[in-house]
């Protein structure tokens, strides 16, 4: 049992960008299909690479300072990201040799995007990202998309 469940938490299972959960947070970002995303991650596990954090308090911090979100919308997109099922990935060593330096490039990413890259291809899960760039890359690698690249 323990097992069917491993695999059906896997089958609802994909890799998030920063790009789709930033723009849960800022109103005049969101798209029908972003507010899909944030409906499917609601149900279910999410994976996400350690830079995934400092990116979103980055973006958070710096909308804060410049005045574009007020604290009481960061405190709630923070709240928002904590009841999400938000999996923090630690395998991939982003210093060594052989795990990012390939996918960057082979597809021309940063280091930022080949991370989530590498995840969705090691865990073969779907991609959720608005970069395009970076869904162009998963595209050609063979990762499954949650949102089209426009």
């Amino acid at each position: 049992m323990a097992l069917l469940h491993s695999r059906r938490a896997r089958l609802l299972s994909f890799v998030l960008d920063s790009s789709v959960a930033l723009s849960w947070c800022f109103k005049d970002e969101q798209t029908p299909e972003t507010v899909g995303v944030l409906s499917m991650a609601k149900t279910r596990a999410i994976f996400v690479p350690p830079i995934w954090h400092v990116e979103m308090s980055n973006i958070l911090g710096m909308a804060l300072r410049k005045g574009r979100l007020n604290k009481a919308e960061v405190l709630g997109a923070i709240g928002l990201f904590a009841a999400l099922e938000l999996h923090t990935d630690s395998t991939v060593r982003p210093t060594g040799p052989g795990t990012l330096v390939p996918l960057m490039q082979l597809h021309r990413l940063t280091a930022y995007d080949a991370a989530y890259l590498e995840l969705a291809l090691r865990l073969n899960l779907p991609l959720a990202t608005l970069d395009k760039q970076l869904a162009a890359a998963a595209s050609n690698a063979g990762v499954a998309l949650i949102l089209p690249s426009s």
